[in-house]
C-alpha cells in the first residue's frame, strides 16, 4: 500500500525507475494535502470568538473535506493499480488472431480503468475547491493563507490529473466515450479555474500590505 509509506519513502518510490507511483497517484495525493489544509483551517476557526455564527457551516465543511480526503487516498492506490492493469494488458500474447483480439479488448478495458481514476480525482478536486470557496468567506484570517495554498494544491492536482485522463483517453477507440469525457473535462476545467481564482482573490484581498 502506497499510503503506508512515509513521506520520504513515497518520494523515493516516485523517483525510482518504476512506473508506479506515477503522476496520477501524485495528483491524488497533492489533492489530499489540499483538502487537509482546508480541514486544518476550519478547525482553527471553530470555537474562535466572533465566528460563532459559522459553527454549523464549519462543521459541515470539515465533514465534506474529510470525506474527500478518504476518497483521494483511495485514488492514490486506484491510479497505481490501474496503471499496472494497463501494463499487464500490453504484455498479453498476440501470436494468434484470437489472442490479438483478446489483447485489444483487454487494453481498451484497462485504458478505461486508467482514465477513470484521474477523472475521479478531477471531479473530487473541483468538489474540494467548492468547499474551500465557502470556507474562505468565514475562515480565521490568521490562517486564511492555508486555504489559498489548499486551493492552489487542488488546482494543480486537477490539472495534473486531467493530463493523465487525456493520455489514456487518446488510446480509447470509443468515440462516444471520448466526446463525453472531453466535454466533462472542459466544464470541470472552467469550474476549477473559476473557483481557484475566487478563493485566491478573497484571501489575497484580506491580507494587509
Amino acid at each position: 500500500m502506497l499510503l503506508d509509506s512515509s513521506l520520504h519513502e513515497f518520494a523515493d518510490d516516485t523517483a525510482a525507475r518504476t512506473p508506479t507511483p506515477g503522476g496520477g497517484s501524485v495528483a491524488a495525493y497533492v489533492a489530499e494535502l489540499g483538502v487537509a489544509l482546508g480541514v486544518m483551517s476550519a478547525r482553527f476557526t471553530e470555537g474562535r470568538k466572533g465566528f460563532e455564527p459559522h459553527e454549523t457551516a464549519l462543521a459541515s465543511e470539515i465533514a465534506l473535506l474529510e470525506a474527500l480526503r478518504g476518497g483521494f487516498e483511495e485514488l492514490v492506490e486506484a491510479d497505481a493499480a490501474a496503471f499496472e492493469t494497463v501494463g499487464a494488458a500490453y504484455k498479453l500474447p498476440r501470436d494468434t488472431d484470437e489472442a490479438k483480439a483478446a489483447r485489444r479488448e483487454a487494453i481498451q478495458s484497462a485504458l478505461m480503468l486508467a482514465m477513470d481514476a484521474p477523472l475521479r480525482t478531477c471531479r473530487a478536486a473541483v468538489s474540494g475547491l467548492e468547499v474551500l470557496e465557502s470556507l474562505s468567506g468565514h475562515v480565521n484570517p490568521n490562517i486564511a493563507s492555508d486555504v489559498a495554498v489548499g486551493a492552489y494544491s487542488l488546482g494543480a492536482a486537477f490539472r495534473s490529473a486531467w493530463v493523465n485522463v487525456l493520455v489514456n483517453l487518446a488510446g480509447i477507440k470509443d468515440e462516444t466515450v471520448k466526446e463525453r469525457v472531453a466535454a466533462e473535462g472542459e466544464e470541470l476545467s472552467a469550474r476549477a479555474h473559476r473557483l481557484e481564482s475566487r478563493i485566491s482573490e478573497v484571501v489575497l484581498g484580506g491580507i494587509k500590505r
